[in-house]
Formats: structure tokens, C-alpha cells, sequence
């Protein structure tokens, strides 16, 4: 007997014996080493509390050969839909999902999609995906998802995630092992979202909501409120002052409904029963504290509401506004369809964006200041956007009917200005800018990531998030560093 626990306490010390599980040796017990060293994570944290707010742009048009006639016939307006475009898709996912980062966002973005369908699905987190290391049997799309602006730049898809700012979940580690494979438990689904992969997915543009709260009694509204204004606070402090202010109701309770529009950070909602359907070309209000419907369908469902829209007249079109929980297979090649199909490799007729972002273009053209003053030579248009609480986008798309391309010499703008792009648009021109006052700080970044790694995908987002400034001298010393 005593010789038997000899010998198990021999065996269970030698297992505990702290080892190097991240190294490996060949069959001479030489050791493997890596071929790259894992930088310790980094990333551009957007200073969402410095953002500008209530910008004035100034957009100068040089022009020559117009006739007074027609300098004094110009007539600009904003059309319902961001760079005119004629269906509207928006998705939003609940529940705060790992999957919303490692399928939804991949997919748009070009990434490593975890495959769903086998024994054991798996996840990763960023700082895994910046150190390349990634579970088995991912799958990549070899393209960015998205719509061109209509004066040939890229703007991909924009959806929206929950989050669970009162949970532990979204601050756990992670645990990063390049190359290690005797087992991939560090692959496996975590409870949500961290926060590290929310601040990436805020930089390409997806917008963030609330849902459930911590709350002890969710029928009771006043401890919802309460719970509302406690993740405010954690988020704000967590994302560098980027509030929310967009309700996701959780299955199907009415009363966070309620809390919402009692809370004043809370603008725009939606829901799956109960509220507006989008018709874009018919909204005439400026959509504050409505809810907005949306619908939870199979995929094949999703697409043929898409087809059925398409043959709506344009008045006549509904928005697709689509909830999700999971992201499997199926629906990473619908939104693969969709770029395809009505996206920058279609008919590119769709705008996709979040719906806070719709929400505050839908805003801009209800209560934007513009004006117009038209001389020999010069057309100038001042915009003053409104001082709201946490708005993050000011741009506009304005089309100037009556002004032929050709008669353009010049198209410049004031400091506010970051992103401007102008083009022939029907029988004059549209103009797509932008106010959001670290968008050379974001481009320079993602420069600066692709010159220390030379991959594919950090090449896109290096001439995706140049290609959204405008033209300027810093703008060309960038696109220099990018070519050479």
C-alpha cells in the first residue's frame, strides 16, 4: 500500500510541475521556436468624449460657364436615404454575442469566420486575431462587405450589438497561444462581447444599444430607469465617453419600452411587435422616441423581403430591419448575398448602417440649419448641425440638382470638413461630407498598423479608412506611406 502512494503522489507531483505550454519541441527535445514574437495587444481608441458636436461645415463650390439663369435655378436638398440610396437593410443583435465580433463583424470586415455546424463551434476574441491565433476551421469571404458612396468609396455594412455593461463577462481575459493545439479551450464561447472587441467594431462603424439590465424586478419601470443609468455610466467610462442612446427591447417586454422614454439619453428603439415600419421616403418626423420595428427571420425569409421590396416603388419601399441572436453559416452568406446581390458588387442600391447612425441622418434632415448663397463663380452652403447627447455622426449627403459636373472647377470646405466626396448624381451633383473630427488620427493608425504588418487585411483598412478624408496634403502623405 505504501509503495502504491509513492507512487501516485511521484505521478501527481510531476503532473503539477509548472510547464511552458506554449512552446513545444521536436522529437530530438529541441525546442520549436515562435516563428513571430505576440506583440501585446494594442488599438486605436476613438476619443469618443473629444468628439465635435454641433459642427459648422462650410462647403465652397468653384464653378464657370453657368449662365445666371441657371446659377439661380440650383436647388439643394438631403434625400431620405445617406449617398441616394433606394433601399434600406439594418440589423441589429441581441443579447451581447461573442459571435456579433468573430461572425458578424468578420464577415463584413474581411476576417477569419469561426465555422458553425460541427461538434464544438468555436469563437476568438481580438487580441487572438491580432496574434493569428485562431481556432480550426475558420472560413474568410476574400472581401469587405459593404456599398460604394456613390463617387467610388467604400462604406461597409454597419449593424449594431447589445451590450451588458453591468456584467463581469465583458471585461474577462483572454487567453492568447499562438501555435498551442494539444487542446482549444481558449476557443471556447465566453458568456458576450469584451469590451476591447466593442472599441474595434465602434471604429468600423457598428453601432451599440442597449437590452437587458441587472435589474431585480424587470416589470418594475423605476428600477429599469435606474438600471439604464447605471450602464450608462459603465459605458461611458469603458468606451473612452462613447454613450448610448438606442433600446433594443428584450424579449418582448414592454416595460423596458417604458423605461426607455423615460430616460432622456435614450432616443431611438425598436422592437418586434408594436412599432413603426420604416417607409424612408415617406418619414416626415424626425423619429425621436419612436420605435421602430423590426422582424426575426430565417434567412431565406430575409432575402426574399429584400426581393419583394426591390419591386416596391421607391414611395412605396419599405426598410428591411432584421434581428438576430446567433450568427451562423447562413447568415454570414446572406450578408455575403447582400454585397453581391445590392451592395458594391450589385446594383449597389442599399445603404446598411446602424440604426442610431440612420436615426441621426434622419435627425440632421429634420433640423440641420442650411443655407445656400449663390454668386458668379461661387456657390457657398454653410451647415449647422444641432448640439445633440450623443450623437457620432455628423454627415450628410446633399444633392445640388441643376449643376452639370463639367461646370465644377473646385469643390473645398472648412476645417470641420474631414471627408468629402462629390460626383454627378441625376441632373446635377451630390456631395458626401463628413465633420467627425479624428478621422485622421483613425486613418493614420490603421496606416501605421499595416506598415508594422504587411498583411491583406490590414492593407484594406489602411486605404478604407484613408479613403473616407478628404483631400488634403496629409491625406497624400498617407496614400504615399501606403504605396511605397
Amino acid at each position: 500500500m505504501n509503495k502504491f502512494l509513492l507512487i501516485f503522489f511521484t505521478l501527481l507531483y510531476c503532473s503539477c510541475i509548472k510547464k511552458d505550454l506554449y512552446k513545444d519541441t521536436d522529437n530530438d527535445n529541441t525546442p520549436i521556436t515562435e516563428e513571430k514574437p505576440i506583440d501585446t495587444y494594442r488599438s486605436f481608441s476613438y476619443p469618443w468624449a473629444e468628439e465635435i458636436t454641433g459642427p459648422e461645415a462650410e462647403i465652397t463650390i468653384a464653378v464657370d460657364g453657368l449662365d445666371p439663369a441657371t446659377l439661380n435655378d440650383l436647388s439643394l436638398s438631403i434625400p431620405p436615404l445617406k449617398y441616394n440610396k433606394s433601399l434600406l437593410f439594418m440589423l441589429t443583435q441581441d443579447d451581447c454575442k461573442q459571435s456579433a465580433f468573430c461572425k458578424t463583424w468578420a464577415a463584413i470586415n474581411g476576417r477569419p469566420i469561426t465555422s458553425t455546424g460541427s461538434d464544438r463551434n468555436y469563437y476568438y476574441d481580438i487580441e487572438q486575431l491580432e496574434a493569428d491565433d485562431l481556432p480550426p476551421n475558420t472560413f474568410a469571404l476574400g472581401k469587405t462587405l459593404g456599398s460604394m458612396d456613390g463617387h467610388g468609396k467604400e462604406v461597409r455594412f454597419h449593424f449594431t450589438t447589445t451590450l451588458a455593461p453591468e456584467w463581469d463577462f465583458m471585461s474577462a481575459a483572454v487567453d492568447v497561444n499562438r501555435g498551442f493545439d494539444a487542446h482549444y479551450f481558449r476557443f471556447y464561447m465566453k458568456s458576450g462581447l469584451r469590451w476591447n472587441n466593442v472599441r474595434e467594431m465602434l471604429n468600423y462603424g457598428t453601432g451599440i444599444a442597449f437590452h437587458d439590465v441587472k435589474a431585480d424586478d424587470v416589470s418594475n419601470v423605476s428600477e429599469l430607469v435606474s438600471h439604464l443609468m447605471i450602464s450608462q455610466d459603465i459605458v461611458l467610462d469603458s468606451l473612452d465617453g462613447r454613450g448610448i442612446k438606442f433600446m433594443a427591447e428584450p424579449n418582448g417586454n414592454k416595460n423596458y419600452l417604458a423605461a426607455a422614454q423615460q430616460y432622456e439619453d435614450i432616443q431611438t428603439l425598436t422592437a418586434q411587435a408594436g412599432g413603426l415600419q420604416l417607409i424612408p421616403y415617406r418619414i416626415d418626423s424626425d423619429l425621436t422616441g419612436t420605435v421602430v420595428e423590426r422582424v426575426f427571420a430565417t434567412t431565406s425569409e430575409v432575402k426574399q423581403m429584400v426581393i419583394n421590396q426591390m419591386y416596391a416603388k421607391l414611395n412605396d419601399r419599405k426598410a428591411v430591419y432584421v434581428g438576430l441572436h446567433e450568427t451562423d453559416n447562413d447568415f454570414v452568406q446572406l450578408l455575403l448575398w447582400l454585397n453581391e446581390q445590392y451592395g458594391k458588387d450589385g446594383m449597389d442600391s442599399l445603404w446598411f448602417p446602424s440604426q442610431e447612425e440612420y436615426y441621426e441622418y434622419n435627425y440632421y434632415r429634420h433640423h440641420c440649419d442650411i443655407k445656400m448663397v449663390k454668386n458668379e463663380g461661387i456657390i457657398k452652403i454653410n451647415i449647422k448641425f444641432p448640439e445633440e447627447k450623443h450623437f457620432y455622426y455628423p454627415s450628410l449627403t446633399l444633392n445640388l440638382s441643376g449643376l452639370p459636373l463639367e461646370n465644377i472647377l473646385s469643390v473645398t470646405s472648412n476645417s470641420s470638413v474631414t471627408g468629402l466626396s462629390y460626383g454627378t448624381y441625376k441632373d446635377g451633383v451630390s456631395i458626401n461630407f463628413d465633420c467627425r473630427k479624428y478621422l485622421y488620427d483613425q486613418a493614420n493608425y490603421y496606416v501605421d498598423k499595416y506598415l508594422s504588418t504587411r498583411n491583406i487585411n490590414n492593407l484594406r483598412d489602411a486605404n478604407y479608412f484613408v479613403n473616407m478624408l478628404k483631400d488634403t496634403p496629409q491625406k497624400d502623405v498617407l496614400l504615399e506611406k501606403i504605396a511605397n
